[in-house]
């Protein structure tokens, strides 16, 4: 839901952040999943770090991509869509654009639990906005299985985004470049 040009297709900043995104999340889930399993501490550590490194990436491409869409506004559902389609279509994009919020901003508090280094990519370090306490791990607990359950939730809807964005262009007899329906 970014704004379309004239010519009906999303412009270039708005199809290059949602690839860009589009790239990474698959490379997360993939990370996150291997780092639960791989044998060995240091190589789950490594695989874990590169997804923490990735997560925050994802935040700033998330943020970049809000931004364009306050600044440009955003396309609504095509004319002549029913309002549990309009209805549906905005619930979904909201859901995406929170968890894709929330599940760095947990895992930022599971990696400072951790007291892991704060460094994305060796570019700048991030400040740990609060001291994790020696004797408690219930914060932790709490991040990691929002963290978990999100993720979950995020690949449920990135695939039922990923099938509508196939499906919806044949049902409708449009392209999947956004021209309008007939």
């Amino acid at each position: 839901m970014i704004e379309a040009s004239s010519a009906g297709r999303h412009r270039f900043p708005a199809r290059l952040l949602h690839w860009a995104v589009a790239l990474v999340l698959p490379i997360q889930f993939l990370l996150g999943w291997l780092s639960e399993g791989v044998p060995g501490q240091q190589a789950g550590f490594f695989l874990l770090r590169l997804h923490y490194q990735l997560g925050m990436l994802l935040v700033l491409l998330m943020v970049l991509r809000l931004a364009w869409c306050l600044a440009r506004g955003t396309r609504g559902v095509r004319v002549g869509a029913s309002a549990w389609h309009r209805r549906l279509v905005v619930c979904v994009h909201g859901a995406l654009y929170a968890l894709m919020f929330l599940l760095p901003i947990s895992g930022y508090v599971i990696w400072v639990w951790m007291q892991a280094p704060m460094d994305v990519f060796g570019w700048f370090d991030l400040p740990r906005v609060f001291v994790a306490p020696a004797d408690d791990e219930t914060g932790r607990a709490l991040a990691w299985y929002l963290h978990i359950g999100c993720g979950w939730i995020l690949i449920g809807l990135t695939l039922g985004h990923v099938v509508a964005a196939i499906w919806h262009p044949k049902a409708r007899g449009s392209g999947l470049r956004g021209r309008p329906a007939p």
